[in-house]
């Protein structure tokens, strides 16, 4: 913040003091204002709120200490620095833990003086800077901006709003790329618990190995990579979300350990002996049958129950082609803007395969295809050859199946080649690629492996 624009409140019961440090600053370019007492100077934070305060730590009447508190309830985002003489700063020390920028001791060099004001001002507006981000993340993650109209998502919308400011866990399934993760850091972003992390595990990422690890953390020689202790995601999301996406896929031992933690409110990493309290807000998601996987035994009932306080079931996009001009709206904008190209249409064609498409990707193999499109258009018009073939039910022409016979390539190779193919029209996206093959991850990964 300039000096010129800056406001510095100076509060001391000595009025020679008070005098003084006003002209300090004023020399500085800072405009200054004088209090002889704690309610004087509150009475002017309240009518002519400053950018700074600066106040002596013993006063009659009201003490710095006892001004601090009051700052707190009437301006918590006030900088304060506090003066006081050498033999007190154990005093002043108690005045940070109160919540005080700083403190300098008299007697006081001018610029070291000013220098601290000058990182008062700074530290304010940066913390200006960070509130005006969380709230403009927030207007961005909330649920106003998800791109939805049909009757089934406005319905799970208004659902979401409802649960938002409880503390109930959310298990919100689904189909995979139908927008389970910008659901859940919408939720996040609404309820109390905005200003805390938003966290987000996939659990399908992390190697079996990892896992306990990256959740719960490891102490110092756990295991014989531990060169060093590690916090986990729990403490890391601790006043905030933690989101685990594709929680099916967890193990049956971790889920003991998951189950406990959520109960207790308290983790042991790995190799440690003591434990530490966390203050989480589990959201789930998963793309798979967990009833089922319960069922079966893969699923601990115990913790399906803990974590589906609030069930959410999210629409596969093919059953609700509402959505679907809005979507291909929203991408076209999106991809034109990062293509730095005028946003193109789609012809009468277009539209149509893009409305009675099955979409097995679902948003997220919308919106590839759209990027797709975009980059490959001519002349402000996507046609029918700028979509991906799987979607206008073009095929390969016999030169190339002829190809692949010329080659004597068994069948299995032929499969892997596909899988590939197909998983790099999705960006390398597994989820997306499996439910465009309709086999599961694990099959996929199986296709996708060289032979030894």
């Amino acid at each position: 913040m300039d000096s010129e624009q800056a406001t510095i409140l100076v509060v001391d019961d000595d009025q020679d003091m008070v005098s003084a440090l006003g002209d300090i600053l004023r020399q500085a370019g800072y405009r200054a204002l004088g209090a002889n007492s704690g309610h004087d100077a509150l009475a002017i934070v309240e009518r002519d709120p400053p950018d700074v305060l600066i106040s002596d730590l013993r006063m009659a009447g009201m003490s710095g200490h006892a001004l601090q508190t009051e700052l707190k309830r009437i301006a918590p985002d006030l900088p304060v620095i506090i003066i006081t003489a050498f033999g007190s700063i154990q005093t002043a020390v108690e005045s940070m833990k109160l919540g005080a920028f700083d403190y300098i001791t008299k007697p006081f060099i001018n610029a070291e003086l000013l220098l601290v004001v000058a990182r008062a001002l700074e530290n304010r507006e940066l913390r200006r800077e960070v509130k005006r981000l969380r709230i403009e993340l927030a207007r961005t993650s909330g649920l106003q901006n998800i791109i939805a109209t049909s009757p089934k998502m406005t319905k799970i919308l208004g659902k979401l709003e409802q649960v938002a400011n409880s503390s109930a866990s959310v298990m919100i399934t689904g189909e995979s790329g139908t927008g389970k993760d910008l659901l859940a850091r919408a939720l996040h972003y609404l309820s109390p618990r905005r200003d805390g992390p938003f966290v987000p595990v996939n659990c399908a990422a992390i190697p079996e190995s990892l896992i306990e690890s990256e959740l719960f953390g490891h102490a110092r020689g756990a295991f014989t990579d531990a060169k060093q202790s590690k916090l986990g995601l729990f403490v890391a999301a601790s006043h905030g979300t933690l989101f685990l996406d594709e929680i099916g896929e967890m193990l049956p031992t971790v889920q003991a350990k998951l189950l406990r933690v959520i109960e207790d409110k308290r983790v042991r990493p790995l190799g440690a002996t003591g434990e530490t309290t966390v203050d989480v807000r589990v959201i789930a998601a998963t793309n798979s049958d967990l009833e089922k996987a319960v069922t079966d035994g893969r699923f601990r009932p115990d913790l399906f129950y803990r974590i589906a306080g609030v069930s959410v079931a999210v629409p596969p996009l093919r059953d609700r082609p509402e959505d679907i001009p809005l979507l291909v709206r929203h991408f076209l904008l999106r991809a034109s803007a990062e293509a730095g190209k005028v946003p193109p249409e789609p012809d009468a064609e277009t539209t149509e395969l893009l409305m009675h498409y099955r979409w097995p990707g679902n948003i997220r193999e919308l919106q590839n295809a759209i990027a797709q499109a975009v980059i490959l258009c001519s002349g402000g018009k996507i046609t029918r050859g700028d979509l991906p073939s799987r979607i206008t039910g073009d095929r390969e022409s016999p030169p190339r199946l002829e190809e692949l016979a010329s080659r004597r390539m068994p069948l299995e190779e032929v499969e892997r080649e596909y899988a590939r193919a197909v998983l790099a029209s999705v960006n390398g996206h597994r989820g997306e690629a499996a439910a465009i093959l309709g086999v599961d991850r694990k099959t996929l990964a199986r296709k996708l492996e060289d032979p030894d």
